[in-house]
């Protein structure tokens, strides 16, 4: 099936899209199900979340299988866990019902007041929200609702593509979309559905006031890590 050049099918949104594309067999699932987990071990490292610990979770996804919503699926206290999605969250409310689900809008504040959590989290959103402003104010919002924030986006200079499963293609933006835009992966090389992000681009683009901590984390292939965890804030949960 062909994807549209400029969104997701309409029986499909971006979810099913990339596990179409990027996860669509065991051994890519396996894959990224060990990334996760290595993420997800982070976070909880950097975190140090205790039980009264409040953690957003931005972006969760509509489409559940094995590699989805692994914070959901791992976190001990899902009860303390805030689920926000673009989605109807009619899976993820089934699927975790001790956790909250509230509906946001993309590129629009977010809706929490200040500071109402103790943690903000996305994984492998901020290549989605669109340019370079999107991407500054997604973050921007993490800062405003949470006293700490950990993001993790897959790291650009990993050889293979995380949304396609493709090799060093992407090593070539400009290549990456040329020769993909008119084939079933197209949606994957509009700018504004995936951005590709490297460590520094990351640093470059802060806008917070203070430099995060960036780490390379996920799966290695030689020097390579798969993906990229950002930590700001008062990460240091009592």
């Amino acid at each position: 099936m062909a994807a549209d050049q400029d969104r997701a099918p309409r029986d499909e949104n971006i979810d099913s899209v990339f596990y179409r594309d990027g996860a669509s067999n065991s051994f890519a699932m396996r894959l990224l199900k060990t990334a996760r987990r290595n993420m997800f071990n982070l976070f909880i490292e950097q975190m140090r979340p205790s039980p009264q610990t409040t953690v957003l979770d931005i972006g969760v996804s509509d489409d559940e299988n094995e590699g989805a919503n692994f914070l959901e699926k791992s976190y001990p206290w899902p009860e303390k866990v805030t689920c926000a999605g673009i989605g109807t969250g009619e899976q993820v409310k089934a699927r975790y019902p001790s956790a909250t689900f509230r509906q946001i809008i993309p590129n629009e504040p977010l809706p929490f007041a200040d500071k109402s959590f103790d943690i903000a989290t996305s994984n492998a959103v901020l290549e989605h929200v669109g340019g370079v402003q999107e991407r500054r104010q997604f973050i921007l919002e993490h800062l405003r609702v949470a006293r700490s924030v950990f993001i993790t986006v897959p790291n650009r200079w990993f050889p293979v593509e995380h949304h396609t499963g493709l090799p060093l293609l992407h090593y070539s933006p400009s290549a990456f979309r040329a020769l993909l835009g008119k084939s079933s992966m197209g949606y994957w090389t509009k700018p504004e559905n995936m951005d590709f992000l490297s460590r520094d681009l990351i640093g470059r683009e802060w806008p917070g006031a203070k430099a995060p901590r960036i780490w390379m984390t996920g799966i290695k292939l030689g020097p390579f890590s798969s993906n990229i965890a950002i930590v700001a804030g008062d990460h240091a949960q009592t």
